[in-house]
């Protein structure tokens, strides 16, 4: 009898599908774990997490593709850190520019509240810093994120403090801060209320109320949700306005106490929290007649502004490069698009040829049944199994019919962007179905489970509560996927992943809620894991 053929061509498919693939890990972007780090180490190492920024080679559009909104969004972080407000302002318009074309609300919606507070601030433009807030409320709401909205809902009292309406700036906040101190993940909102109610007190001279929500928000140091960095922030920044309520009362031993807490937070203090600490320096020397201070005082602020005017100067140096790079890397691109288009005349004419030899070979085994029919016992066998077959060739013809579709489709999209994201996609579509399309009519869970039929067993007897699917996602889980990976797989989206791995978690008893559900996993499948490998 003779040899059935269509493993070989499906083997010639595997091999030019892994042969792509291989040379895609080849080129596997190495910068992207520059910016989870850069990520990690931005609220308490900030110098840190510059240099992590800064090891990420040009053309950045290239390097982290797909990731430019989180890159710019870091920037402008660092930038309002380092009290760069000409380059903030910038990098937070690329970021919420990335974040719109990536889809990415929640940076779009924390971009655009970032230019709400330069544009109202720096530039003075009232209309166009509303425009930001709108937008900002927009995309927090897109991603579901109420934690972003809170923020946004505090800015009416931001803008009444500015405007110097300060007891309207208190009846906003007050109306709302038992809610923002119901926010248990993230405390910087609580604590952002008691900083607008201590500097509202303050300026109203109601110095005992402005005491005891500053009090409060000193409370607030130990809280793991707040970065220790962020709380020194807003706590300097309210010494320093009750510094100043002492010194227009002139009452001198109140206002040396707080310019000694003020100067123990330098580390903390921004542009305007410095200037205003060497103006209260320089007042305070005055009043006790101390001239040889309050020369060296002036000294300081000397320094510190012209440091201030190199900070500028390098910020517009740095704006005319990124627009000279940003020239060369358009020029690359175009001449990159002739490239892309052979790579794309390739793609066609090997699916062409694979399409040629599957058809040649379907003749071959059609010719071979109707040898084998002078055989009753022979016959059956092999007509059972050609419906069987002709059911797999039918679907395998149906996909190369659709994947040609997309080739043309592809051919002629003339953005450049966009057609490398169709390339992308196509090949992980290829992938992906290069191992299921000859066996769409097995159930999905019973192949997974057979690959490990020990930890389906297990995790059903330690975990009645779970069903297939949530088994399935910790065998993924336990194999070492991540969560974009896993809702490729599972033709679903990385949030719901995430929701899904929330909501196991609370599903399975006995599991340390210190540790996360991929160690409970490897530690109980440990001996598991060693036997599947």
């Amino acid at each position: 009898m003779r040899k059935y053929p269509f493993k070989s061509i499906i083997f010639c498919f595997l091999f030019l599908v892994s042969s792509l693939g291989a040379f895609a890990q080849i080129n596997e972007n190495p910068f992207i774990k520059y910016l989870d780090s850069a990520t990690n180490a931005i609220d308490e190492k900030p110098k840190l997490a510059k240099l992590y920024l800064d090891s990420i080679l040009q053309p950045i559009e290239k390097n982290i593709e797909g990731r430019l909104s989180e890159y710019y969004q870091l920037k402008g972080i660092l930038n309002d850190e380092f009290d760069e407000q000409t380059l903030l302002f910038q990098n937070f318009m690329q970021a919420l520019k990335y974040a719109k074309i990536e889809e990415n609300f929640d940076v779009a919606g924390m971009s655009s509240l970032e230019l709400f507070y330069n544009t109202y601030l720096v530039k003075q433009d009232s209309v166009l810093a509303f425009k930001y807030l709108n937008e900002a409320k927009k995309y927090y709401t897109l991603s579901n994120n109420t934690n972003g909205l809170a923020e946004v809902k505090q800015m009416p009292a931001y803008v009444a403090l500015n405007n110097k309406n300060y007891e309207k700036s208190n009846a906003i906040i007050l109306k709302d801060l038992e809610y923002y101190k119901s926010i248990k993940d993230d405390s910087y909102y609580y604590m952002y209320a008691l900083f607008i109610l201590s500097s509202n007190y303050t300026s109203l001279g109601d110095i005992n109320k402005a005491h005891k929500y500053l009090n409060l928000l000193k409370e607030l140091k130990n809280d793991v949700t707040i970065p220790e960095s962020l709380h020194k922030k807003h706590l300097v920044t309210l010494y320093g306005n009750i510094a100043d309520f002492h010194y227009e009362n002139k009452a001198l031993d109140s206002l040396q106490i707080y310019l000694r807490k003020t100067g123990t937070l330098r580390s903390a203090m921004n542009d305007y929290d410095t200037r205003n600490y060497f103006r209260l320096k320089l007042d305070y020397y005055d009043l006790i007649e101390n001239a040889e201070l309050k020369k060296a005082f002036k000294d300081s602020l000397r320094s510190f502004e012209a440091l201030q005017r190199n900070k500028t100067l390098d910020a517009s140096i740095k704006i005319n490069e990124d627009l000279i790079q940003t020239e060369t890397a358009l020029e690359s691109e175009i001449n990159k698009k002739h490239a892309n288009r052979y790579v794309i005349g390739v793609l066609i004419a090997l699916l062409l040829a694979f399409t040629f030899i599957v058809i040649t070979k379907y003749k071959k085994i059609k010719a071979a049944i109707l040898e084998y029919t002078k055989s009753d016992k022979e016959f059956n066998f092999l007509k059972s199994n050609h419906e069987k077959l002709k059911v797999k060739v039918r679907g395998l013809e149906d996909y190369i019919i659709e994947v040609k579709k997309e080739v043309k489709a592809i051919s002629t999209i003339h953005n450049i962007a966009e057609q490398k994201a169709k390339i992308k996609d196509l090949y992980k579509n290829i992938h992906h179905n290069a191992s299921t399309f000859l066996a769409k009519e097995e159930n999905y869970v019973e192949l997974i489970n057979d690959l490990n039929i020990d930890f389906f067993t297990q995790m059903k007897a330690s975990h009645p509560k779970l069903n297939d699917s949530e088994i399935t996602i910790c065998y993924y889980l336990f194999i070492g996927f991540k969560n974009k990976e896993i809702a490729a797989f599972l033709n679903s989206s990385t949030r719901a992943i995430e929701s899904k791995r929330y909501r196991i978690s609370k599903k399975m008893d006995g599991i340390d809620t210190n540790a996360t559900l991929v160690e409970y996993l490897n530690e109980t499948f440990k001996e598991t894991k060693a036997r599947s490998v």
